[in-house]
């Protein structure tokens, strides 16, 4: 066995080990990516639930809103008259 062939060998296992970490780093980026994209559709449909959810919470204040008005502004009628 010459050096040369020792050379040869070392080059050739460094190819198989290097291409076998390749192919560990693309699988794990592709499933990486898929879990993102997994995550972004869920967020998604959340951020939909929750704008309905705060279209609906607006519409009830809108009807409740004059009447809260009209309680405040009788509040502060009765507590200016009480302090005169």
């Amino acid at each position: 066995m010459s050096i040369e062939w020792v050379r040869d060998l070392s080059i050739t296992i460094l190819g198989f080990v290097a291409s076998g970490v390749l192919i560990v780093i693309a699988w794990l980026a592709y499933r990486s990516y898929r879990e993102a994209q997994s995550a972004l559709q869920q967020m998604k449909a959340s951020s939909k639930v929750t704008l309905e959810t705060e279209t609906l919470v607006q519409e009830g204040i809108k009807v409740v809103l004059p009447v809260l008005a009209v309680i405040q502004g009788v509040r502060r009628i009765f507590k200016t008259r009480g302090r005169q």
